[in-house]
């Protein structure tokens, strides 16, 4: 019974690829996997769903755990930095997600150069944008809206501003995003048309601002949402002295 089940979830997940189609998933450079339009794909994807449900369900409720204990988290900190309130950093990611699309639109990672670390605007101009217009490339993202934000894992240096610390966070937006022949105007990679693509931005607490310093696969959001938040001794210290003096 085990092997029989086994070997129906292979086949629907080899099926299901064959109905896939790659589209460029916004500033990153990866390459995401969209489920076509097509009824096929649909159906395909329904059954996948009802094989994979327990799994689905541990999953949204390990990630629902993550995100609660990095908020508490979050909140103890803004007893000592008020730029570690949940508001405020929500506010200033969105503005840093918003404006990254914008500048991988304008194929002009300079653009936001303020908000995002030197190594990773340089490698996202250089490596994709640089390389894609060498080819009469241009990369076309338009970002319509700005989903869910959620805070999965938080780690926290030991500099008593806080300095450093970095927080991962699963991002979601309806965004288009594709290549196409600059003569032409022919689409070569990806397709027009908006779809919600979730990512996982790595933000950094520098010079106080947070900047991004690195995207990851929405795959990998369970991962980061099961890793231990790392709070050092000292700020520990300092988070529970500061406690009882309020009280």
């Amino acid at each position: 019974m085990k092997n029989t089940y086994l070997n129906a979830l292979v086949i629907i997940v080899i099926i299901t690829l064959f109905f896939v189609e790659p589209t460029f998933a916004g500033p990153g450079g990866f390459i995401a996997k969209a489920v076509t339009k097509t009824l096929w794909g649909k159906i395909l994807l329904f059954l996948l769903g009802i094989i994979l449900f327990p799994l689905i369900i541990y999953v949204v409720l390990r990630e629902k755990i993550g995100v609660y204990k990095a908020r508490k988290v979050l909140k103890r900190l803004s007893v000592l930095n008020r730029n570690f309130n949940w508001m405020d950093i929500e506010r200033s990611v969105k503005n840093t997600y918003t404006r990254v699309h914008m500048a991988w639109n304008h194929e002009d990672m300079e653009e936001v150069s303020a908000l995002v670390s030197s190594w990773y605007w340089q490698n996202q101009q250089l490596i994709f944008l640089d390389e894609w217009r060498s080819r009469n490339l241009k990369n076309v993202c338009n970002l319509k809206s700005v989903g869910v934000i959620k805070p999965l894992y938080v780690e926290v240096s030991e500099n008593d501003d806080l300095e450093g610390t970095r927080i991962a966070f699963s991002i979601t937006g309806e965004m288009e995003d594709y290549l196409m022949d600059r003569q032409s105007r022919k689409v070569v990679e990806g397709s027009a048309g908006y779809q919600e693509v979730e990512k996982v931005w790595i933000m950094e607490y520098d010079n106080g601002t947070w900047i991004l310093d690195d995207i990851r696969e929405g795959t990998m959001s369970l991962a980061f949402a099961k890793l231990g938040n790392i709070v050092p001794a000292a700020i520990e210290e300092k988070l529970n002295s500061t406690t009882r003096a309020v009280r």
